[in-house]
């Protein structure tokens, strides 16, 4: 283009150059006149020519540069378009979505604050009715509580008293079984005594049986000598012999059946009292055996009595005896001199004898009918202290007894008493354990409600940033209009058009990049209530990273616009140079 203008220039030159010349022609001074001011006219339009030219060459260059500034520029700018279309589209997706994320944002909330309120309903009446319940459950573990100590109150009392009457009932038995215990001895005692009274009683009737016995023999014998010496003497009437004879041997028959009698009555009662101590029930009591060692004390010791006195009657037989024998061996010695005589003498004796001996075994059955009925009166009290012996043993069974069961009554309240202090235990752990799950139940609420605040201050923290980046999106459509504004009154061409359409783009896509801003935040302000501090972090820094990216495309769209201007004004002043330095040639 420059070296268009240049070539221009220099046909205008040449053409009013003949001119010159054929105007000058005639006048030869005017010529030459003429021709050193044309030719200094020339070199001074050289001179021009050449810095025309070097400012054509500058311009030239500047032209080149702003051509190529300009492809380039054209370039951005298509390049800009191409992104600000895409975004553009972008942006009407990413609207579309906001919209639809902005539904379900207020949905969400919605839902949040209705969720909210009905677990903040559902907490309340759980916490209200947890309270009830334990409340209710308190008062009637409390209640138990009372209930129970009264009855552990009762039963103490109740084993108190019932162990205070069993000990005095258990010290009355006592008393009484060792009353009974020292009556029991002394009739074990007065039963020895008597027993052993009785065992000399039937001893001494024994023995005075067996020398009745044995007198009865004798006596026979002596009637039998008296007979023989009655025979041999033949004096003395038969009459006489034989009535004395009759009388004697009825007598000594009768004699004898009756001492047979005692004898047999006295082995018979010897028997029985001998069956009646064998019979006597044996307690294994430890007083028992005690009363035993001394009921054989006293029988050794009655037994050496005993021992002591029954030699003394047997002398006393024996010297009977004696002089019976001395009576018997009398008529043998004298039976040549005086036969009847001593036949009499010898009947009257034995007639004193037998009388003598009647007497005996009468006062011997009389002792022996005194024994029996002792022995019966023995037997009476021995049977009775034996009644009262096992009516104490009896009793002290049944105390014994009574005492056993109320020691499993005693060991049975301990028990009761011991579980009703485990179960008050065990109301008061759960009554502990009750007040530490409402306590833990207060926490949570609290933690909850904490939860909710928090979550209340990041959407407010998200609606502030969102409320910033609306008011940077606004800021930048205010510039975006005033960039527009501004092109549209520095090129009205189509190019500037254009750039200004792809800076319309490029702000469409800025404002693309917001709304992805504004959807990110509102995704994040969806996904606040669990990733709060790190997603409004993560925001903040690709916002302000997507504004510096902004800003930075903004200000170099400004540059370019700023570089297309200053072009567009050096060009300008190149026309009107150029127009300029047109003018004085033309006038020439």
């Amino acid at each position: 283009m420059g070296c268009s203008i240049v070539a221009q220039t220099l046909s205008a030159l040449n053409t009013q150059s003949p001119e010159v010349t054929s105007k000058a022609a005639p006048p030869g001074d005017e010529l030459n006149d003429s021709v050193k001011a044309l030719s200094e006219k020339l070199s001074e339009a050289l001179l021009n020519i050449r810095a025309k030219e070097d400012l054509v060459k500058q311009h030239a260059k500047v032209a080149e540069e702003a051509v190529s500034g300009w492809e380039r520029a054209e370039n951005e700018v298509s390049v800009l378009k191409k992104q600000n279309d895409a975004l553009a589209q972008k942006n009407s997706i990413l609207e579309e979505r906001v919209g639809h994320l902005d539904g379900a944002l207020k949905e969400c909330l919605r839902q949040l604050r209705q969720a909210r309120e009905e677990q903040e309903e559902k907490i309340y009446d759980a916490v209200a009715k947890k309270g009830c319940e334990w409340e209710s459950e308190k008062s009637e573990l409390e209640n138990k509580l009372v209930e129970l100590r009264a009855q552990l109150q009762i039963t103490t009392d109740a084993d108190k008293t019932m162990l205070a009457e069993i000990r005095s009932k258990l010290d009355a038995v006592e008393k009484e079984n060792s009353i009974l215990k020292l009556k029991l001895l002394s009739k074990a005692e007065e039963l020895e005594l008597r027993t052993s009274e009785r065992d000399l009683s039937t001893q001494a009737a024994e023995t005075a049986s067996k020398q009745h016995l044995d007198s009865i023999k004798r006596v026979a014998k002596l009637e039998a000598e008296c007979r023989r010496l009655k025979a041999l003497a033949r004096k003395g009437t038969l009459a006489n012999d034989q009535r004395s004879g009759t009388a004697s041997s009825l007598y000594v028959e009768s004699f004898t059946d009756s001492q047979s009698d005692s004898a047999e009555r006295a082995l018979v009662i010897e028997n029985d009292g001998c069956k009646s101590v064998d019979s006597e029930p044996r307690h294994p009591d430890s007083w028992a055996s005690a009363l035993a060692t001394e009921i054989g004390h006293f029988k050794h010791e009655r037994t050496l009595g005993r021992s002591l006195i029954v030699p003394s009657v047997e002398i006393d037989l024996m010297d009977d005896f004696l002089e019976m024998e001395k009576i018997a061996a009398l008529p043998e010695t004298n039976s040549g001199s005086h036969p009847i005589a001593r036949v009499d003498d010898r009947e009257a004796t034995l007639q004193d004898e037998l009388e003598v001996m009647i007497s005996r075994t009468t006062e011997l059955e009389e002792k022996l009918k005194m024994v029996t009925a002792e022995k019966v009166n023995l037997e009476f009290a021995l049977s009775e202290c034996q009644i009262q012996l096992k009516a104490s043993g009896d009793q002290l069974k049944a105390t014994e007894v009574r005492l056993v069961e109320l020691n499993k009554q005693l060991a049975l309240a301990n028990e009761a008493r011991r579980d009703a202090e485990k179960e008050v235990e065990n109301t008061k752990v759960k009554l502990k354990n009750a007040t530490n799950l409402l306590d833990e139940v207060e926490v949570n609420l609290l933690q909850l409600q904490d939860q909710l605040m928090e979550a209340n201050e990041a959407k407010s923290i998200v609606e502030a940033a969102l409320e910033e980046a609306n008011l940077k999106k606004a800021e930048a459509e205010s510039e975006i209009k005033i960039m527009e504004l501004e092109l549209e009154t520095l090129h009205s061409s189509n190019t500037l058009e254009k750039e200004v359409e792809k800076e319309r783009n490029l702000s469409r896509e800025a404002v693309a990049k917001c709304d992805i801003l504004e959807a990110e935040v509102s995704r994040m302000k969806s996904d606040s209530q669990f990733q709060r501090s790190a997603i409004i972090e993560e925001f903040r820094i690709n916002q302000d990273k997507e504004l510096a990216v902004a800003a930075s495309k903004f200000a170099e769209c400004q540059k370019t616009i700023a570089s297309l201007d200053r072009q567009l004004k050096s060009l300008a002043t190149l026309e009107d140079f150029l127009i300029d330095s047109d003018r004085p040639v033309a006038v020439l």
